[in-house]
């Protein structure tokens, strides 16, 4: 008996060096360490989850960027029924008060649906990255479900930026400015010869392409001229160009004297080389550090600029960059809300989650989906998230997720986390996976009576919220 053990644990000693060779050499170079792959699947997936780092432990730096980048959603989340098979809009001239009350308590209904759904794709997803970029887009071209009534223009807008969220820049501007939730978010509606609104106007020079003190006083009001006319139109806020409403007279813009309308506008813009280095900086923030290498960033947007704003190719570039990967840029980012309560979930491979808890703890945390704050959005990837307050109302989140099983919720039950959490605590792995959660080492005891106790105390160590 005692040489069958000795057999089996030689067997398994013989298993694991040949894993360890496996691991280290691959036919294309290097393999990742397990603190690269961490890294890499901290700032691009959410969580270091078990599946995801057994899949990149094998891969070179350049294979796993690849893979990251190159994973798709197979099986996505239907979205609400309501965007499916969208009900008459009704005008709302023409309801009663009961009506229009009615009304607005079934947008607040679709709203919240559309937050959940948004929330299960991103827990369930197997391609984690877009929904990261999903939620960088959404930050950039920011709208509100508190002024754009619609939750269907909402969806709509969200698609949008999902489908183009690592596709062209310049198409993704062109699309989003003819957007009705951008439109009506921005007053453009109310744009119109001789009453120019400057609201889209200023936005789109300062917040989507050329960045504060790139521009003059004087060409936000030419630009505000030049997108007259450019409107949602109807109950369902379609895009429509009303020339009759289109200032035709000639503008100055940025040293250009011309008879502008949008899109030659957007051409101008997307010309300069201030535009590319824009979403370069803000790219670099999110995924490298919050102080970008300013002369690296103005030649990675040139090469932006020039391969026709391919964000795939640029983002592959950042993530190649020696400066993703230097240490000193590790553990320099903080989680936003959502990505710290998706995180969670994916980290200990919940099946599913109780979505609609998720979403109103996120806001409790300072970031409502679907509603940012302001035309800035939210602060990204950025310490401004963290203080005494904030990080012991997120400790507060995370254990009130852990200590779900003990709790009598009657909405919805929270207890999901819990019995993902301990049936990981309880494997065989756990020992040694459990290094995985943290972007590097806790600065509190961390070590419990029991693997589920270890785990809480993981995750309420103050490193847990960076990635």
């Amino acid at each position: 008996m005692l040489a069958l053990k000795q057999n089996q644990s030689v067997s398994r000693l013989l298993s694991t060096l040949v894993l360890s060779v496996c691991t280290f050499f691959t036919p294309v170079g290097w393999a990742l360490s397990v603190d690269d792959a961490k890294h890499l699947a901290l700032r691009t997936s959410f969580a270091a989850s078990p599946d995801l780092m057994n899949a990149l432990l094998p891969l070179s730096r350049e294979e796993a960027v690849d893979y990251v980048m190159t994973r798709v959603e197979p099986n996505p989340v239907d979205p609400p029924e309501f965007v499916v098979n969208p009900a008459p809009v009704p005008k709302y001239k023409d309801m009663t008060v009961d009506d229009r009350r009615a009304l607005q308590k079934q947008r607040r209904s679709q709203n919240q649906a559309l937050k959940e759904w948004w929330m299960e794709r991103m827990v369930t997803t197997q391609a984690p990255l877009q929904e990261q970029m999903l939620l960088f887009w959404h930050n950039h071209f920011t709208t509100s479900s508190q002024k754009v009534v619609s939750p269907i223009i909402l969806f709509q807008q969200h698609e949008l930026l999902r489908n183009q969220s690592l596709g062209r820049f310049d198409l993704m501007l062109r699309l989003v400015m003819q957007d009705p939730a951008i439109l009506n978010y921005l007053d453009n509606t109310q744009n119109k010869k001789g009453k120019p609104n400057e609201n889209l106007a200023r936005e789109l020079l300062e917040l989507y392409t050329l960045g504060e003190g790139s521009y003059t006083e004087k060409d936000i009001k030419e630009t505000a001229r030049a997108l007259t006319g450019w409107a949602g139109n109807g109950p369902d806020q379609t895009f429509a160009f009303r020339v009759g409403q289109h200032d035709e007279g000639r503008k100055t813009i940025l040293g250009e004297s011309r008879y502008f309308n949008m899109p030659q506008v957007l051409d101008l813009l997307l010309q300069r080389p201030e535009t590319a280095q824009l979403i370069t900086t803000k790219l670099w923030q999110q995924f490298i550090s919050p102080t970008p290498n300013q002369e690296r960033v103005a030649e990675l947007a040139a090469t932006f600029k020039n391969h026709q704003y391919d964000i795939r190719r640029l983002l592959k570039q950042l993530l190649m960059e020696d400066a993703f990967w230097a240490k000193e840029n590790r553990a320099v980012l903080v989680k936003s809300p959502v990505e710290m309560v998706v995180g969670l979930y994916r980290q200990v491979g919940a099946d599913t989650a109780p979505y609609k808890i998720m979403v109103n703890q996120a806001r409790q945390l300072g970031q409502n989906l679907l509603t940012p704050p302001n035309v800035k959005g939210w602060p990204i990837a950025s310490t401004e998230w963290i203080n005494t307050v904030s990080l012991l109302k997120r400790q507060n989140a995370i254990n009130r997720f852990m200590r779900a099983k003990e709790m009598n919720n009657k909405q919805q039950d929270e207890g999901m986390l819990y019995e993902a959490a301990n049936t990981w605590a309880q494997s065989e792995q756990f020992n040694y996976q459990k290094d995985w959660l943290l972007a590097m080492e806790p600065v509190t005891d961390i070590e419990g009576n029991r693997p589920i106790r270890t785990l809480r105390n993981l995750l309420n160590d103050p490193v847990y919220q960076l990635k």
